[in-house]
């Protein structure tokens, strides 16, 4: 079996998506990023883009990245 560069990107994504998922949970104050978008849009705002562009984006391009290589 061959790696391509899809299949290691996507499983790359998806790991940095359960991770941020886990680590978010676990130890909030790890992410610098998430309390600066905390300060500057709010709380709510802030976390809702942080968990958009940290969990849900590479979760789901990771997602369709393995997908297609894999059918």
């Amino acid at each position: 079996m061959e790696f391509s560069s899809d299949l290691i990107i996507g499983s790359v994504l998806l790991a940095l998506s359960v991770y941020t998922l886990v680590a978010r949970q676990v130890a909030p104050g790890h992410f610098a990023k998430l309390e600066a978008m905390k300060q500057q849009w709010g709380d709510k705002k802030g976390v809702a883009l942080h968990i958009f562009g940290y969990t849900l984006l590479p979760f789901v391009a990771g997602s369709l990245m393995l997908f297609n290589e894999l059918s």
